[in-house]
This record gives structure tokens, C-alpha cells and sequence, in this order.
């Protein structure tokens, strides 16, 4: 069948709506639809057009001391949150853990773990079978003079249709935070561009948080310290358009009475709630962790700081994992309890879900054709989301392990 009984708009109307499964079937119909399918339009028009969220699932990851030597993902509806299939990590890195630092429009942004946090990147479609590896950068390696540290943004930028990275490098004294040796570094990754650039920094602050995918007006947040005073606490945002920083004043988020308890210190962290800016501050009330949830309902507005939820759990919650699906806040209870939801419209928490007590990282995933012409084509062994995974042919093995070790 030629296309050219169908008019684009049409094709783009129904291709668009499709699995990526179906879509990549249908490139072998004809000429035609093979360079539709991977034309940026239709790849952005696929996105746009995914609006129904019983495809979209939550990845926990599970490192390979779990898992008998791999790496892997399980995948849970997201609705229901009853669990799909495992996805094994069809690549390695040098620490053998990767830290995920976010999943945006299909794509996982995963990093070497611990120490060497933030040096290579690693961009995965595991709906496409893409990988791209990130290990270049604009800065020579630093001599271990200082301890390298690294802080993380990762978003998508509406206007320009373009997935960007900002990498921060902070200098300190081994076994010191907030003490600036050295003015930190800033570079920023652009997918069409494929390439990194660096731009200005913003002295005289410290990303707390390694990684962030809070995006919000176009720009990624931090919950953020002063160099020189730990107390002086501000969330540090990164415009992706102007690439320029910003800090945002936090809210007085301190509840009547805040004080360490068994070692443990009221913590805070940036999130994001019906596309606002939000700020996720626990308390403690009769011995348990609590949390307040605040809300910028006018961003870039210090004064439109709402505290517009107050969870009071009826037993012990080791930590946050963050929000979901506009609506559930996810605790770790740990032990038998696992996983608990309370949902923020309804007011009240779900039953206990199926997720592994040892949570590793809980991200929303939705599949795309983000990264089809980008970087190598890993070759499927079975279908997505089974048991096996994926894996690399010998050659190109071999320059994915070349790759790996390359640091500029």
C-alpha cells in the first residue's frame, strides 16, 4: 500500500497514536513511511498524541547485588500499580550500580554511582533499543587536587523541541560540603546538538541534590545551599532557554517545634505537582515523619507559596520517593509494609504495593521514538519489558567498552 493515498496529516493522525511497537513494524510498509517514522515532527507528534496513561508505568531499578549479578528494571502499571515484566540493563559501567538521575519523555538518564557520579552519562531508549553514551565534556579532567563533585539536570525544552543536560562541577576539600576551592564549572548538553558547551556559573552555592528532573517554565530545579553558610538554604534553578541560573525563595516551611529526632533532621526536596513548582518538607509529630507539601502557585513568586496538603501517617515512614501521576505521594514504610501510596486528591493513603522493601529508584516511564537516529542500536533478543533483555552484537561491544572508558 502507498502512502501517497494518504494525505501526511492523516498518517500522522494514526501512526501517531500507535505503540512504538506497531510503529517500528510499519516502517518496512513502504519507502515513505520508513522516512516518516523517523522524521523530529512525527516523533514529537507521536508524543503529543500519547494521552491515555494506561500505557505508562513506573520503573523501579534494581541494581545487580539484587538481581544475581544484573541490572534491571521492573515495571509497574502505573495506575494500579500491579507489576508488569522485568527489563534488564543490556549495557555495564565501571562500578557496576548506576544511579538514575531522571526519565523524560522516554528516555533514561543513568550515571556511574558513588564516586564517580556525573563523569559518564548514558542516554537509553529501551522502547527503541538506543542507547548514547555521554563520557566527553568541555573541562579537562581535575587533578585530584580537590574531590570533583558533580550535580545533574535533565529536562526536555519545549521551544526548541530539544533534550539538554546541565552538569555542574563543584570543587571541595575531601570529606567537606559547602566549602568552595574553587569557582565551580557549568556545561550543558544539547541532543541536536549533540554536543557539550559550557556556560556561566553561579558561584557562592551548592546543589544538595545529585540529580534533578524537576522542570518547571523551562527551567531545573535544586533544593540548594549557601557555600558559606550551610543554613542559608534556596532552590537553584537552571533556565534551560537562556541557560542562565536563578534561585527561587523557599517558603517558610518549618513546622512548630522541628527538631532532630534519633539522629534524623526535618529534610525537604523539590518536586513537581500539576506542572508547579513544589516543595515536599517533613516534620515530626508524635515520633513519626510528616510531611507538609507546598505549592508555587505563581512561579518565580516567593509570596504564592501555598502549604496546600499536611500528611500525618499512622505509622512509620522511612522516606519520600516523591510524587506520581499528579496525585499519589509514594512512602517507603520499609519492612513488611513496603511501598504505600496516599493520594492527594482523595485524602487517604492505598493499600501496601508490590514494590521491593529495598527501593532503589521509583521513575515514571511512558514509551517514545526519542533517540531513533541517535547513538547505537542494541539488538532485541525478545520482545520489551521480558525476562533476557537486550544485548550488543561483538563489534559494537567493542567500541561501546572503548567508549566507556574515555574521559576528555
Amino acid at each position: 500500500m502507498s502512502s501517497i493515498h494518504f494525505p501526511f496529516e492523516i498518517l500522522y493522525n494514526i501512526l501517531g497514536r500507535l505503540p512504538v511497537k506497531e510503529i517500528i513494524r510499519f516502517r518496512c510498509v513502504c519507502k515513505a513511511w520508513r522516512v516518516l517514522v523517523v522524521d523530529p515532527n512525527f516523533i514529537s507528534t507521536h508524543l503529543n498524541l500519547q494521552t491515555d496513561d494506561s500505557d505508562r508505568c513506573l520503573l523501579q531499578y534494581k541494581a545487580g547485588r539484587h538481581g544475581g549479578g544484573k541490572d534491571f528494571f521492573v515495571a509497574f502499571n502505573a495506575r494500579n500499580f500491579a507489576e508488569h515484566l522485568n527489563l534488564e540493563v543490556p549495557f555495564s559501567c565501571e562500578t557496576n550500580y548506576f544511579k538514575m538521575v531522571g526519565s523524560v519523555n522516554g528516555l533514561l538518564c543513568l550515571s556511574l554511582s558513588f564516586t564517580l557520579f556525573g563523569r559518564t552519562l548514558y542516554l537509553w531508549n529501551p522502547s527503541i533499543w538506543k542507547l548514547k553514551i555521554l563520557s566527553g565534556s568541555c573541562f579537562r579532567r581535575q587533578i585530584e587536587k580537590w574531590q570533583t563533585d558533580f550535580a545533574v539536570g535533565f529536562g526536555f525544552h519545549h521551544r526548541t523541541n530539544d533534550y539538554k543536560i546541565v552538569r555542574i562541577m563543584y570543587f571541595t576539600e575531601i570529606g567537606e560540603l559547602y566549602v568552595e576551592r574553587e569557582p565551580p564549572r557549568v556545561e550543558i548538553f544539547s541532543l541536536a546538538r549533540n554536543s557539550w558547551r559550557k556556560v556561566g556559573t553561579n558561584s557562592g552555592s551548592y546543589a544538595r541534590d545529585k540529580c534533578s528532573t524537576v522542570v518547571v517554565n523551562g527551567c531545573v530545579h535544586w533544593f540548594a545551599y549557601r557555600t558559606k553558610d550551610a543554613s542559608g538554604k534556596f532552590i537553584l534553578a537552571f533556565d534551560f532557554d537562556s541557560e542562565e541560573f536563578g534561585e527561587i525563595t523557599l517558603p517558610k516551611y518549618h513546622h512548630n517545634g522541628d527538631s532532630q529526632f534519633h539522629g534524623h533532621r526535618p529534610e525537604a526536596f523539590v518536586a513537581v505537582l500539576r506542572e508547579s513548582l513544589a516543595l515536599i518538607a517533613s516534620f515530626y509529630k508524635n515520633r513519626l515523619i510528616c510531611y507538609n507539601i507546598w505549592v508555587m502557585r505563581e512561579y518565580g513568586m516567593a509570596e504564592s507559596w501555598t502549604k496546600q496538603y499536611s500528611i500525618v501517617p499512622k505509622e512509620r515512614i522511612f522516606r519520600c520517593l516523591g510524587i506520581v501521576n499528579n496525585r499519589d505521594l509514594m512512602l517507603n514504610a520499609g519492612g513488611e509494609k513496603g511501598v504505600i501510596s496516599y493520594d492527594l486528591d482523595k485524602q487517604e493513603y492505598n493499600k501496601p504495593l508490590v514494590f521491593d522493601e529495598d527501593l532503589d529508584e521509583l521513575v515514571t516511564f511512558h514509551e517514545s521514538l526519542v533517540l531513533y537516529e541517535e547513538g547505537f542500536r542494541l539488538t532485541p533478543r525478545k520482545d520489551l519489558f521480558v525476562e533476557g533483555g537486550i544485548h550488543l552484537g561483538k563489534r559494537k561491544r567493542s567500541v561501546f567498552e572503548l567508549l566507556q572508558q574515555k574521559w576528555l
